[in-house]
């Protein structure tokens, strides 16, 4: 365990509702979990160039500083919609990946299952989202270990009591044992979902990159990168699908995070995906991501860890 605690800041004192479970893609989301920024520029600066792409997966060193600006515009966003945030802000650090804290686990309406990344360079997140988890006040049921492995990234919530979890680089067949093992007893039912190889096991492929809802019945897809299976389950559960260009799905145009059914984020950059939510009768908000989207590789979903959303 990390020797020092991170600090969690909220935007909203806490009131008497109940304060974690988000066993859903697209409920009110009431509460949220992030980790702005938080890398050493010395870190950055002195790490040889190649590392970046080797290690990490990006195509140049992280920007620090328009990170930042990012992240505060989306947590401005998240705020304005009503959302109380609350931020992990622990000591500079070179975990550069630890802003995108959808991955870090699972909040369900007992307690989060904090996971064991897929990609080594992120390994040592674990003991930081635990800790964050328990700072929010979300008690944590299990700790992931390898050799199981799993990324927030391959989840989808289809209803309280079915969560489409995508198998892949990331999160592999154990780790997706372990989830059906553990959420199995809390009425959940695991249905697994293959994730196409893509650029390979350094690049970034959850089943997000492919896939978001928006409403229980509509979802943002780039149809080419998913199995027909996944397709067909999805369509006999009457989902429909806002298909994304082959133009915008390299700027994350499927990286979509709904603060509520129809009322969502996307990534600035996108406007034929903005467009056809807009026909659907979405509501859309953008920021840009042109540094933790394009270079980083993460969209809103990625960045945005939900702690409470509201469901039946």
């Amino acid at each position: 365990m990390t020797t020092q605690r991170p600090m969690s800041r909220s935007t909203r004192p806490a009131g008497g509702r109940r304060r974690f479970g988000a066993q859903s893609a697209v409920g009110p989301l009431r509460r949220a979990l992030v980790r702005p920024p938080c890398w050493s520029p010395e870190a950055a600066a002195c790490e040889d160039p190649a590392v970046w792409k080797t290690r990490w997966g990006y195509t140049t060193p992280p920007d620090l500083g328009r990170a930042c600006e990012e992240h505060a515009a989306l947590v401005d966003i998240l705020v304005r919609a009503g959302v109380e945030v609350e931020e992990c802000r622990s000591p500079r650090d070179a975990l550069y990946d630890s802003v995108f804290a959808c991955d870090w686990g699972v909040v369900t309406d007992a307690g989060a299952v904090v996971f064991a990344p897929g990609k080594e360079a992120r390994q040592p997140e674990a003991d930081l989202a635990e800790e964050a988890f328990r700072d929010a006040g979300v008690p944590v049921l299990h700790r992931m270990r390898r050799p199981a492995t799993a990324e927030g990234g391959d989840l989808l919530w289809l209803a309280p009591d079915l969560l489409l979890v995508g198998r892949s680089y990331r999160t592999n067949a154990s780790g997706l044992d372990e989830l059906r093992a553990l959420l199995g007893p809390l009425g959940v039912t695991v249905v697994p979902a293959p994730v196409v190889h893509g650029q390979g096991p350094g690049s970034v492929m959850h089943l997000l990159s492919a896939i978001s809802l928006v409403d229980v019945d509509l979802a943002v897809a780039y149809l080419p990168v998913l199995a027909v299976e996944t397709v067909e389950f999805l369509r006999a559960r009457g989902i429909e699908f806002v298909e994304v260009p082959d133009e915008e799905y390299p700027t994350l145009g499927c990286n979509v995070l709904a603060l509520a059914p129809r009322h969502c984020v996307v990534a600035a950059g996108n406007p034929r995906v903005r467009r056809d939510l807009e026909r659907r009768g979405v509501a859309v908000e953008e920021f840009p991501a042109r540094e933790l989207g394009l270079n980083m590789g993460g969209g809103p979903t990625c960045l945005v860890q939900a702690l409470l959303r509201d469901y039946p």
